[in-house]
């Protein structure tokens, strides 16, 4: 065996053991900043597709001599134009990190019911029928004081808007006017957030974060998120908006917030504004973007806003090991909440309080971009980059 895959193997080893131990729990370091430190930047890109590897890392983080996050959804692994088990193990080898973006890429959060629903309904009306795609998904409605379990047997539109069908009649009133949202039931959620971690984990990487799919973040998804990952890359929903900066003395694991940094989506002067930001406060930043074709992030722009950290003295590592100098508060106190300048989102098919604000044009759910989401969470384990150290990278 070469010494490169010794030393790749005892890595990865390391890591795996370490993951096995924090398990769902939050674990962060209780240390300071390096001195002369001018803040983290961490880049995550969702969906797992190819292109991580081919573009993203080979054109891009690799030239640039500097780590990224892949966000994969587990079944996707291996299939089509989407990353291999070997490639996974790579990219982890190389320093990256390998994040959950859920089981099946289902959106996770609350959506808006748009219409009364009478009890022999057979029909939700709702902002988006993303919960329809998969019949046999059990779906829970409320309206926050009552609530009634139904299964999805498929969806569509008509005049009145986008529906999902149902297998059998609702067997209960609501008023639209209450508040009433739809969501997956527990047993959905538990599996796109644990099922997903141990698959992801069976491939031989270590997996201790995620990343919504479409930003999707309703309130009983952060009930459980902290049980299975230690933070949450796009989880701005539950601290107040997209594009934050976060400090120790304002950070709470594991609701953390990203800015998508594609063209259209966010300016070089935008970008430079944000990294300032970072470099100001001595803060850890986020960013977001997608590696597949249809993205307006190709490897000329990744390295540009790499360049352009590096030229403000910012060090880009992986989400894990920026925790690693973090001295944060774990799920189990109050999460502190802050709003940086934002415009209000458009309309983003969720429901109402899962919207997340932005200084550039927003992108939604009706824009089809899967991942493009109103969450970002931060995940650290706080020896990992002691454990680098340890092993000579």
């Amino acid at each position: 065996m070469s010494d490169r895959r010794s030393f790749a193997t005892t890595r990865r080893g390391a890591l795996r053991a370490m993951g096995a131990a924090v398990g769902g729990a939050t674990l962060v370091a209780r240390t300071t900043a390096a001195p002369g430190s001018t803040g983290k930047l961490v880049f995550t890109y969702d969906d797992g597709p190819i292109e991580d590897f081919t573009h993203t890392y080979r054109r891009a983080h690799r030239k640039e001599g500097v780590p990224g996050c892949s966000a994969v959804p587990a079944r996707s692994v291996g299939k089509g134009d989407h990353l291999s088990a070997a490639q996974l193990r790579t990219l982890e080898d190389e320093g990256w990190e390998i994040m959950s973006h859920s089981l099946h890429h289902r959106a996770l959060g609350d959506i808006t019911v748009t219409e009364d629903v009478a009890p022999d309904d057979r029909r939700l009306y709702v902002k988006t029928n993303l919960h329809g795609k998969r019949p046999g998904d059990p779906l829970v409605v409320s309206d926050g004081s009552r609530s009634t379990t139904v299964t999805a047997a498929g969806r569509g539109s008509d005049d009145r808007g986008e529906f999902v069908e149902l297998e059998s009649r609702v067997g209960k009133s609501f008023a639209a006017s209450d508040g009433v949202t739809e969501r997956y039931a527990d047993e959905v959620l538990r599996a796109a957030l644990g099922e997903s971690r141990k698959q992801l984990e069976a491939h031989g990487v270590t997996v201790t974060n995620i990343v919504m799919p479409y930003g999707a973040y309703g309130a009983r998804t952060q009930e459980l998120a902290g049980e299975y990952y230690t933070a949450v890359a796009n989880g701005g929903l539950a601290i107040g908006g997209r594009a934050q900066i976060h400090r120790p003395e304002n950070t709470t694991l594991p609701h953390l917030s990203r800015a998508m940094f594609r063209r259209g989506k966010m300016t070089e002067a935008e970008l430079g504004a944000f990294l300032d930001r970072i470099a100001d406060a001595d803060a850890l930043g986020i960013l977001g973007g997608h590696s597949w074709w249809q993205e307006r992030l190709p490897p000329g722009r990744i390295r540009t806003a790499i360049r352009m950290a590096k030229a403000r003295n910012i060090d880009i590592v992986t989400l894990r090991d920026a925790l690693s100098e973090f001295e944060t508060t774990g799920t189990t106190g109050t999460t502190t909440r802050t709003r940086s300048a934002t415009t209000e989102a458009g309309d983003d098919g969720l429901a109402a309080a899962q919207r997340e604000t932005t200084g550039t044009a927003e992108t939604t759910v009706a824009d089809g971009q899967p991942g493009f989401g109103w969450l970002a969470a931060v995940v650290g384990v706080g020896g990992a980059a002691a454990l680098r150290r340890r092993f000579g990278e």
